[in-house]
């Protein structure tokens, strides 16, 4: 034995080794005999390859951790064929050979070994230690003997010429030809084939020679020989060498022979290639059936074919047989040529007539196969007169098709067929089953038959009634047998589809005749419409009219019509059907009326608000003719020159405000003098502020004053004394107060008849104090950061709604951070009803925008909402704004933090994996602490495990990167969404002796503005910044570098962090830092940002909206 076996595995084909015993079980074997040739003999596809616990076969012990190995070699015999494969598996760790096995006879009979496994062992043990291993035993004795030299490990000893290029060198040359060979290519051979009926085709036997032809005993013989190159022996006296041999009609013979047998040899059904007889397959007939049987006869030309003793002549000229018919006193005689049915394929009848072979078009579904069958069996056939309609009506039409009859003593035309002519008649009963009736009226006799009356068929034309029959079913589903006519019964949709497409197809087949009832469910087409427009007293006054329709059947379809349905079914019975093409318009004056109309169309009131929408929708439209009076003019025109409106900026304020900052101003004025209120949705950092503090200034030096002019602001508490400050800086004409203090002090304000102009105060003031606001009426509500009452139901959104305002303006860069409901909310505090009820814009936008993706919902909500929202980016009115460079820094979690990371996101991930969808709805609160617990980790474990003294690679990452920052001259933002991360950096930051600001929630108002002033002018490099207490509000411009050390949820909380930096005033660069911790939930949180970042401009600009919206699924996808 050549190897130790050393586990208790060994199968029957299986054997196991042991590494550390191998040189001393090679010196004691004897088992060397063959294998210098096994390690010369050509191998392919050598696989060595450390094999995953998934990839290991069963049966192979192996322990998690250890190194196994395959090795795989296929040995090539002189043939090229495979000889043997053989397979040994190496378990490294252990210095063990596990397993091995060949395919070869010598593995099973010398008991699981053979010179395949101890050549491919050899050669993986000289490869990984060289062949010194080897010296001084008897292998290098034996190995030396059989090569003949010395040392047969010197290179090149054992090794072969090339397997391929030898046989390639081994190839006959012409200069060196087989004398057979060359005896061969000067005889020229003719070919004769023999053809045999056989169930499905026929059998094909080929003769072959010069002078005389023989038999060719294996076709596969001569197949493998012509296709390999080699000599074919034929009888004594000749052989083929190449098909140049044979004359043109053979030669193409032998080569359509060869195609199929080269097609067919690679497949299972290679051997039905040859004719089954006896229950084994005969190589001396091919067998050839459908195309591969067309084919043949389309290229046999003119070799000499025989059917039995006959010899024959293939003749493809698509006749059939010949047929002649003669008149007799009671009948009609029949006769046919003599023929032969020789094959069937799926386009062809073969038939054999005397000496010639011919073939007639297969029909499909016809019968002339069947009729040729039975007139091949006899020459002659009688019909009685009584038969001959049957006969004119069945066979007749098959047989004249493919050949000609003559006729002796009358015409064909007197015994056609008659096509009768063919009524139709539809009806319907009460209970809304339709019935259709179909005569046949045939002129020759005077009579008129149904379809489905089987009476005289002897006498009517069965082929042309059974192709009506077929024709008229496909639209019916039921059958009365009573009235032998065909029902249709179903719904609505059924109906419709019928009356719209199935009458009109019915009419190609005869005439259709419709009964009254049916009638009156006409299918109608939508009404042109006049429509009506005037504006008076603040209000549109709108009206819908249709010529030749009653108000109230107007208004029937517009109460019933639907975008998402191709008709609709009025009250009398008829169907109104829904053009696509009008269907932008028609919704429009649905949606309106349904609103406004009540019950008459043509007279309804309507908010003023409507009018910039209806005219986007309605105008130029087919079928609808708009009249607008002079003041709905007016307001349109007023509305679409905004920006260029005559509104002078305020002398004070020319030379700072920018062009676009008086743009804004001026959409402002005409938003108000229009009656409208609206969104100044501006990037941040572009002035929202200003502007609006210019439109407040310009309301006063128009005069107005006291209730004309009292203006509230509503804005997070952490930007109130902000907004005091640039009201100071910007318009000090404009006296102001802070509503501050305790409850007492803040109601002694509110009821303080000394008044101001602007009155300010915080989101959650007011919901304190909304009481004292009950009696007071403000001319202007501004909300700042109008995100905050994005969830309609908090009492933030309900306090600013209770407000008695005229004019109302939001300010916000981010009008939507998630959902569409945000925008909603926004513009039901500005123009209740503008987007309807919460419910009437979730089932008319949400939906349909956010689950449906339903680009012409989204595209009619932005033509709602954009005359109200004026948004303008950084980029495109900015452009002497320095860039902005954002970029990630990836950081890899290493030792204690990792595993922690790692052992959170598993628990996690089972957590959830047990959970349905039901349960994960009510663990949501549950699951969002884990997933915080993650991104804790991420910041760094100590965050909330107090013994935690191990790595935190980001807290690292974060203080290098604010050293080199500080170190070359930069000031730094420092973001984070935890007060307790920014807790470990200041503590970092001191040890480095780097000083800091800091803000969160726990600063006062006042003590914010003390440290932004401080920090703009100030030596102290580094300001940390919790993100919800300072992500918005804040003009920091004197730092350049800004780094984000978590990220958050949503992305336009960030952007609005950074552009603290990046905003007006700033001189220089800024950098974008992210430090995102690899291969965890902060990737996945990245990912999330870079889908959403453009959810509040895609409403506006039209590409789109997603939801973000995580389930169950979503979450385990992000651990």
């Amino acid at each position: 034995m050549l190897w130790k076996k050393v586990r208790g595995v060994g199968t029957k084909n299986e054997i196991v080794y042991d590494l550390r015993h191998f040189e001393r079980d090679f010196n004691e074997t004897e088992q060397v005999n063959g294998l210098e040739q096994a390690l010369a003999e050509p191998k392919k596809d050598i696989r060595i390859k450390m094999l995953a616990n998934e990839q290991r076969e069963a049966g192979i012990p192996y322990e998690s951790g250890d190194k196994i190995f395959s090795l795989r070699a296929v040995w090539k015999n002189d043939s090229n064929t495979q000889s043997a494969l053989c397979n040994v598996y190496v378990d490294e760790t252990h210095g063990e050979w596990i397993s091995a096995n060949c395919s070869c006879s010598e593995f099973n009979r010398n008991r699981y070994c053979c010179h395949h496994v101890t050549a491919l062992l050899s050669q993986y043990l000289m490869d990984h230690w060289g062949t010194e291993i080897f010296r001084g035993t008897k292998i290098e004795k034996k190995l030396a003997e059989q090569a003949g030299v010395p040392d047969p490990f010197v290179p090149g000893v054992l090794r072969k010429t090339d397997q391929d290029l030898l046989e390639m060198l081994n190839m006959p040359q012409v200069g060196n030809m087989d004398p057979l060979a060359e005896f061969a290519t000067n005889t020229e051979l003719h070919m004769e084939c023999h053809l045999a009926k056989e169930k499905g085709g026929v059998s094909l036997e080929l003769k072959i020679g010069s002078k005389r032809r023989y038999v060719v005993k294996s076709m596969l013989e001569l197949f493998r020989s012509c296709d390999e190159g080699r000599v074919y022996q034929i009888g004594k006296t000749d052989c083929l060498s190449s098909l140049d041999q044979f004359d043109m009609d053979g030669r193409r013979a032998m080569e359509l022979l060869l195609g199929q047998y080269r097609h067919k040899k690679s497949t299972p059904y290679f051997s039905t290639m040859f004719l089954r007889t006896s229950g084994s397959y005969n190589e001396r007939y091919v067998y050839l059936e459908g195309r591969d049987l067309d084919a043949w006869m389309e290229n046999v030309g003119e070799i000499p074919c025989y059917v039995g003793d006959d010899q024959v002549r293939i003749r493809l000229d698509g006749a059939g047989p010949e047929i002649s018919m003669e008149r007799q006193p009671y009948g009609m005689l029949l006769k046919t040529e003599s023929f032969f049915i020789l094959a069937k394929t799926e386009d062809w009848i073969y038939f054999q007539t005397g000496d010639r072979v011919s073939r007639t078009r297969n029909q499909q579904g016809g019968r002339l196969g069947e009729i040729l069958e039975l007139l091949s069996g006899k020459s002659e056939f009688y019909i009685r007169n009584k038969e001959l309609p049957l006969f004119f009506g069945q066979m007749l039409p098959a047989i004249e098709d493919q050949t000609e009859i003559q006729t002796t003593g009358f015409a064909l035309d007197e015994y056609r067929p008659e096509i009768p002519k063919v009524s139709i008649y539809l009806d319907i009963s009460q209970d809304e089953i339709i019935s259709c009736q179909v005569k046949c009226r045939y002129d020759r006799s005077g009579k008129e038959y149904l379809l489905y009356d089987e009476a005289d068929r002897s006498v009517r034309n069965n082929g042309f009634e059974e192709e009506l029959r077929r024709v008229t079913g496909k639209y019916f589903n039921a059958y009365d047998e009573t009235n032998k006519s065909m029902c249709l019964s179903g719904g609505p949709e059924e109906l419709y589809h019928f009356l719209t497409e199935s009458v009109t197809e019915l009419g190609k087949s005869g005439e259709v005749f419709i009964s009254d009832a049916l009638q009156k469910l006409k299918v109608r087409k939508l009404p042109s419409v006049d429509i009506g427009i005037r504006m008076d007293t603040g209000l549109l006054y709108m009206s819908i009219q249709a010529p030749d329709m009653t108000k109230d059947e107007l208004a029937e379809i517009l109460s019933l019509y639907s975008n998402k349905k191709k008709f609709f079914r009025l009250k009398n019975g008829s169907f109104m059907t829904t053009d696509p093409e009008k269907q932008k318009e028609w919704a429009v004056l649905a949606e309106t009326f349904l609103q406004y109309g009540k019950k008459d169309p043509a007279s309804m009131e309507i908010p003023a608000f409507r009018a910039l929408y209806l005219d986007e929708m309605l105008k130029n439209r087919d079928g609808i003719i708009l009249e607008e009076n002079r003041k709905y003019k007016e307001l349109l025109f007023n509305m679409d020159t905004a920006k260029e409106a005559n509104d002078e900026v305020p002398e004070s304020l020319r030379g700072i405000l920018r062009p676009y900052q008086a743009d804004g101003f001026r959409w402002m004025k005409t938003l108000k003098r229009c009656g409208f209120c609206g969104i100044l949705a501006d990037d941040m950092g572009l002035g929202k502020t200003l502007q609006m503090l210019t439109f407040l200034l310009s309301e006063k030096e128009e005069g107005k004053t006291g209730d004309e002019l009292r203006t509230l602001i509503v804005t997070p508490a952490s930007l109130v004394y902000n907004w005091k400050k640039e009201i100071g800086q910007f318009v000090p004409e404009l006296s102001c107060k802070v509503i501050t203090g305790n409850a007492a002090e803040r109601q002694e304000m509110i009821q303080n008849e000394e008044d101001r102009d602007i009155w300010i105060t915080s989101y959650d003031l007011l919901k304190r104090d909304i009481a004292c606001y009950e009696n007071i009426r403000f001319a202007n509500q501004v909300i700042d950061e109008a995100q905050y009452i994005k969830n309609h139901g908090t009492q933030a959104a309900k306090s600013v709604r209770l407000i008695q305002s005229g004019f109302r303006m939001a300010l916000t860069g981010t009008p939507m951070e998630n959902r569409l409901s945000e925008l909603w909310s926004i513009f039901d505090f500005l123009m209740p009803g503008f987007l309807y009820g919460y419910q009437g814009f979730r089932e008319k936008f949400e939906e349909a925008i956010m689950n449906d993706r339903d680009e012409e919902v989204s595209a009619r909500l932005r033509s709602m909402v954009h005359p109200f929202i004026l948004r303008r980016l950084k980029k495109d009115v900015l452009t002497e704004l320095p860039d902005k460079i954002e970029k990630t820094v990836t950081i890899e979690l290493e030792g204690e933090q990792r595993k922690l990371y790692d052992a959170y996101a598993k628990r996690l991930k089972l957590y959830l994996e047990k959970q349905s969808k039901e349960e994960f709805k009510q663990s949501k609160l549950e699951v969002l602490k884990e997933l915080t617990r993650l991104r804790q980790l991420c910041c760094g474990p100590e965050l909330f495990l107090e013994n935690y003294h191990g790595e935190n690679a980001k807290m690292d990452a974060c203080v290098e990167l604010v050293r080199q920052a500080v170190d070359g001259g930069h000031k730094v933002l420092l973001f984070s969404q935890f007060t307790s991360v920014l807790d470990e950096i200041e503590k970092a930051l001191a040890k480095e002796k780097i000083e800091d600001h800091r803000i969160d929630g726990s600063v006062s108002k006042e003590q914010r503005i003390r440290l932004v002033d401080s920090f703009e002018t100030d030596d102290v490099p580094v300001f940390c910044i919790s993100l919800k207490a300072g992500g918005t509000g804040l003009n920091l411009t004197a730092a350049d570098i800004v780094i984000h050390y978590d990220p958050w949820w949503n992305v336009a909380a960030q952007n609005q962090a950074t552009d603290r930096a990046h905003r007006i005033g700033q001189r220089n660069t800024v950098t974008v830092y992210d430090l995102i911790a690899e291969n965890t939930i902060e990737e996945q949180i990245k990912k999330l940002q870079e889908s959403k970042s453009a959810l509040a401009e895609e409403i506006l600009s039209g590409e789109g909206i997603q939801s973000i919206v995580l389930d169950r699924d979503e979450i385990l996808k992000m651990l």
